[in-house]
């Protein structure tokens, strides 16, 4: 009898933890390693530096009631919107259930993942304790995230400023901005928390941006805007987005334009929020500060950064200059860190003017390697809500990695991999800005839902789901248009991964707790 394969997954949030756990149950030896003390990912608040962490002040953009493991539900004790505690205290409470702490060595740094010379095994390299250590294992699953490397703009003449200027990575508190004149580059979600800490002690904050976004707050008529939805909903877009794409583009383009309007009213031209990317193409912001700022004057809307002019001179890009300005904040997104893994292959597609493709099926694996590595780093619209989407990937990893869900031939991959980077162009035609990593939603979850065997298919307008509907009808509806709830995806018997006796009551419990809403003091 063969021993269990042996697996690396490197990083230990939601993506990792969910790994850990789910390849430990299908049979495989599992070890897991994170470069911070504590389980928890960006919700574990660290003052190292050189980690991407949230904030002490953060807030959860999503509600608990969309946000939890399919198998281990969000305590009724936490608030609407999580903090940053909260969420981390609720890793630690999904690790110690599922005794995932012996199977995680904290204070490891990835350094890379190579081929051995026989190309039979990964040669996985870490750094723990200041020591390097060097380990064979089958497989690789990396989960350490999107928010790895900051992404900084290159910003002419910096030599020339004194002040501090720093990305949002390397920001932990505005107590040392006090009564300090900032710049902030960038108006999206993470500016936004960074402003809302600085407006009450800084002396003056600005916005710096050269182009439009949405910017929705957390709530939307009294109701958590993640509970407008669902199951059925996303459907309908994903049909409409896979048959339909120019119609999907422009429904959702006008919907959301009604939206910003309904919650905010007229924005002043002078914000430069508009006109904002196409909502296919952008994500919406999540900020309950910045145009409450904007309209009561507290923040100022600056165009692009152009260059530093002096020690605390700095000109933009309509030729206003600002002088004595104390710090600059980058609040200009992160990427992916491929440099762990040098094997991975790059392309260009025709007519594409952007960064080098990572080729990956589906996003997720190396044509080459599929059957030994998986990088949840790189599929943008890709999720669902919150950690929901964890245990759904988790699921399709093993099940491919099982042989539970077949793999198609390598040719189909690489020409699978060529139409996607085409799409990929296309979309950055329209707009050079786009996340290059982004995926056919309807595609992407189609695969992960059918490889992870969830059963979803049960919901749809087919046999299977009239079937559903005359055995169990309130379910059906509560799981179509009620909460989107991870719980779903434990509950249909598939055969292919392990379901959760308490999914049916954890669904109807969370539909149970969101009748609350409308709350009269959220409402707008």
């Amino acid at each position: 009898m063969s021993s269990p394969a042996t697996v690396a997954v490197i990083g230990a949030g939601s993506s990792g933890l969910s790994m850990l756990k789910t390849l430990r149950e299908d049979g495989f030896r599992v070890t897991c390693y994170e470069r911070r003390t504590q389980v928890g990912g960006l919700w574990a608040y660290t003052d190292d530096k050189s980690m991407t962490t949230a904030l002490k002040s953060t807030v959860a953009n999503i509600s608990k009631y969309t946000c939890g493991m399919s198998d281990f539900p969000m305590p009724d004790k936490y608030p609407h919107h999580l903090n940053q505690w909260e969420f981390q205290e609720y890793m630690e409470l999904y690790a110690n259930h599922f005794d995932l702490l012996k199977d995680i060595i904290f204070g490891a740094s990835l350094k890379q993942v190579t081929r051995n010379q026989n190309d039979t095994k990964w040669i996985v390299e870490l750094e723990i304790g200041g020591e390097p250590h060097f380990k064979e294992f089958d497989k690789v699953a990396f989960t350490h995230g999107y928010q790895t490397k900051a992404v900084t703009p290159d910003l002419p003449d910096r030599t020339k400023f004194e002040g501090v200027l720093i990305h949002t990575q390397q920001y932990r508190s505005a107590d040392e901005f006090r009564g300090k004149k900032v710049v902030v580059v960038g108006i999206g979600s993470t500016a936004g928390d960074v402003v809302e800490e600085l407006l009450p002690v800084a002396s003056t904050v600005y916005a710096s941006h050269r182009r439009g976004i949405v910017i929705f707050p957390r709530w939307r008529n009294g109701t958590p805007g993640d509970l407008m939805i669902s199951w059925r909903r996303r459907q309908i877009n994903s049909f409409l987005q896979k048959n339909f794409p120019n119609a999907a583009k422009w429904l959702a383009d006008k919907a959301l334009g009604f939206i910003l309007h309904q919650t905010w009213g007229r924005l002043d031209p002078t914000w430069r929020l508009q006109p904002y990317p196409s909502a296919v193409l952008s994500l919406p912001a999540s900020s309950e500060t910045i145009i409450p700022a904007l309209k009561n004057g507290t923040l100022t809307s600056l165009h692009g950064l152009k260059r530093f002019v002096g020690p605390k001179a700095i000109e933009f890009d309509d030729g206003t200059i600002i002088d004595d300005v104390d710090a600059v904040i980058c609040a200009t997104g992160y990427s992916a860190d491929f440099n762990v893994a040098p094997f991975l292959e790059r392309s260009r597609p025709a007519n594409y003017g952007g960064e080098d493709l990572v080729r990956l099926w589906m996003n997720m694996f190396p044509p080459k390697y599929a059957d030994s590595i998986c990088l949840l780093c790189y599929s943008a619209y890709g999720k669902n809500n919150g950690f929901s989407f964890s245990d759904v990937s988790s699921m399709a990893v093993s099940n491919v990695w099982r042989g539970v869900h077949p793999l198609p031939p390598l040719p189909d991959m690489e020409n699978a991999i060529d139409a996607h980077h085409d799409w990929v162009a296309s979309r950055w035609r329209m707009d050079d800005k786009i996340d290059v990593s982004m995926v056919k939603q309807y595609q992407f979850q189609g695969f992960i839902h059918e490889a992870a065997g969830t059963g979803m298919d049960n919901l749809g307008w087919g046999w299977k789901g009239w079937k559903f509907w005359f055995k169990d009808p309130k379910l059906y509806y509560l799981m179509n248009d009620g909460v989107e709830t991870a719980h779903a995806f434990r509950f249909f018997e598939t055969g292919k991964r392990k379901t959760w006796p308490g999914a049916r009551d954890a669904i109807i419990h969370m539909n149970e707790a969101v009748k609350i809403f409308p709350l009269k003091e959220k409402s707008q």
